[in-house]
């Protein structure tokens, strides 16, 4: 399969973040777009010597050292107390610490008072997530559907994080899609990485527009409803061919009719990555496009 095409997921935190709050749309239950402070807004208020530490920052993060990240952000919001985007780099290097405390502890006063903030929002899911908050992780995720159907997530936000989850040596990244992508219409999206870091395993919802009308034909009453066919799929990376193409095998683990939960979701993919399903089918060799 495709690797993952949305570049939201692997620039998550700083790219978004970067993007000025001007952007979003508004909303008459929130503050106009336009007033939310942008990155462009709290870096002026920095002075020299705390714009160095802001840039030390974004650096470690970049260079993975979240830990080094967060300390810094920690040690700038006790100068720049409750400044919302600053409580959004530290909340985001946060969760890639494991800190969801200091997570929900920031962003939630920043969401109550803009629920329109969707990088706010989208955090607060994922520190919910990743807390064992199940209740509002799934309500996060409603709201963030909310705000895409409102037209206030940038266009092209295709999915977000909601969960990274530890399965012995290797990190499972769960992202949801706000709009199924790709070829296949990716719904739900697992990346799976090695020790290293390296992607070793991608799992993926996906509902086929091709499916459709054979599942249509087989429940005529299902799909009259609206119901679509999903299926539960992964692909192993199995390095280059003779060509020095990527290759990949697919497997296909189960079909669903309608959409399951979230919890669903992930359990399902946190048995794949853990040896604890069997695939029904598998095809091997394919290059990836």
């Amino acid at each position: 399969m495709y690797l993952k095409s949305s570049a939201l997921v692997a620039l998550l935190a700083v790219a978004l973040l970067l993007l000025p709050a001007g952007g979003l749309a508004q909303s008459n239950s929130a503050p106009p777009a336009n007033s939310r402070e942008s990155t462009q807004d709290m870096v002026a208020k920095l002075n020299p010597q705390q714009k160095q530490q802001f840039d030390d920052s974004i650096k470690a993060y970049r260079e993975q050292r979240y830990g080094d990240a967060f300390a810094i952000q920690k040690q700038l919001l006790k100068e720049l107390a409750g400044d919302p985007i600053l409580s959004k780099f530290a909340s985001e290097a946060a969760l890639h610490t494991g800190d969801t405390a200091f997570a929900l502890s920031t962003l939630r006063p920043i969401a109550q008072a803009d629920p329109d903030d969707w990088q706010a929002a989208s955090m607060l899911t994922r520190a919910c997530a990743e807390s064992g908050d199940k209740a509002c992780r799934d309500q996060g995720i409603a709201h963030m559907l909310d705000l895409h159907q409102r037209g206030v997530t940038p266009p092209r936000m295709q999915d977000y994080p909601v969960e990274s989850v530890k399965i012995g040596e290797s990190t499972l990244l769960i992202t949801t899609s706000l709009v199924p992508w790709g070829f296949y219409k990716v719904y739900a999206y697992g990346k799976v990485t090695d020790s290293a870091g390296k992607l070793f395993l991608s799992i993926s919802l996906e509902s086929n527009d091709t499916d459709q009308p054979v599942f249509a034909k087989q429940h005529p009453d299902e799909a009259a409803k609206g119901i679509r066919q999903f299926s539960l799929d992964a692909y192993r990376e199995t390095g280059l061919n003779a060509n020095g193409q990527r290759t990949q095998t697919h497997f296909t683990y189960k079909f669903f009719d309608g959409q399951p939960p979230y919890e669903t979701i992930r359990d399902e993919f946190i048995k794949i990555v853990s040896g604890q399903s069997s695939p029904i089918s598998s095809r091997s060799g394919l290059v990836v496009p």
